[in-house]
């Protein structure tokens, strides 16, 4: 009875040391994960998706994600721009959910590019919908659809602008990196792409979006603003498999183009004033099957009183990518 005594308290104290032990960890993640985003409320905002089916819909998305981006900048919470992969689809809400709580946020923005409608006389008529949904839970909250008219004449004209050269012998390559570019610093030819007809169809939507998600989302303590001036950061543009690797990349950095200084995903900014950083990366020789997306895009917030100087966009083995300082 004795040993049997000594054996049973033995595994008791051993439950107990165990019991305690993994709530040291879980309360230490808690607390780095306060450290890093100490109860600030995060909005995630995924890629605008296209099933519009249009030569135009691919620009038109990626340039709406960013006006929802730059339109809930000063938010009473805190955004940040989500890239899940080449193969993210907001049909199958379950795929995202492990991205989106890897990157640390609370609530997702899904917007949907739908299909447009075009009868044979009069303007097109541009549906997108956006919803809300919880990182955790994936409970949706009520859609959203919004929709703008677009003359017949002006979507094809954009459309052609930004690369797309219809019955022209340029190659689907070129046309394609030439569409890509045109998202990226926002412009369609001479005029920028908010002041030509589908730009401020996207314009409009963004605004509705805006306030869509402003009376939806919690609200929480805006970030403290940024400190330090101006300092010098690198960029860097990175695969987390091992033997994954590109040499050529298009970086823009706050609307300034840097991939002539950029080699091998890697580009140093020098004087870089402190506050938010907006980065868009294009690859041009994406690893084999690897799914990159055709357009990253993400933020966050440069602070000079801090020690981290390298700015990495971390790209996953399905394409999904995280932007972090080290």
């Amino acid at each position: 009875m004795r040993t049997s005594c000594i054996f049973f308290g033995g595994m008791a104290m051993r439950f107990v040391r165990i019991f305690f032990s993994c709530a040291l960890l879980v309360c230490s993640a808690r607390f780095v994960k306060a450290q890093e985003n100490p109860g600030k409320r995060v909005v995630g905002i995924m890629p605008v998706f296209d099933t519009s089916g249009d030569s135009y819909g691919q620009q038109f998305a990626q340039n709406l994600t960013a006006m929802v981006y730059e339109k809930l900048e000063g938010a009473p919470f805190q955004v940040m721009l989500l890239n899940p992969g080449g193969l993210y689809s907001p049909l199958i809400p379950e795929s995202m959910l492990e991205y989106a709580q890897s990157a640390g946020v609370d609530t997702v923005l899904v917007t949907t590019l739908q299909p447009t409608d075009k009868p044979q006389k009069g303007d097109f008529i541009l549906h997108v919908e956006a919803k809300l949904m919880d990182a955790q839970s994936a409970k949706e909250m009520a859609p959203s659809t919004y929709s703008a008219k677009v003359s017949h004449n002006d979507a094809l004209l954009d459309a052609a602008k930004g690369g797309l050269d219809f019955g022209s012998s340029t190659s689907n390559t070129v046309r394609h990196s030439q569409n890509l570019y045109s998202a990226m610093v926002r412009t369609n030819g001479s005029r920028p792409f908010e002041k030509q007809p589908l730009g401020k169809a996207a314009l409009g939507m963004a605004d509705s979006i805006r306030s869509q998600v402003l009376t939806q989302a919690a609200r929480a303590d805006k970030a403290d603003a940024p400190k330090g001036g101006a300092c010098t950061i690198t960029v860097r543009v990175q695969y987390l498999a091992k033997k994954a690797s590109s040499r050529a990349f298009d970086i823009i950095v706050n609307g300034e183009s840097q991939s002539l200084w950029t080699k091998d995903g890697v580009t140093t900014l020098e004087n870089l004033k402190a506050g938010p950083v907006f980065l868009q990366v294009s690859v041009a020789d994406p690893p084999y099957r690897t799914p990159v997306q055709d357009l990253y895009q993400a933020n966050t917030i440069l602070d000079c009183s801090h020690p981290e100087r390298q700015l990495s966009l971390d790209i996953g083995p399905v394409g999904d990518a995280l932007l972090h300082w080290r």
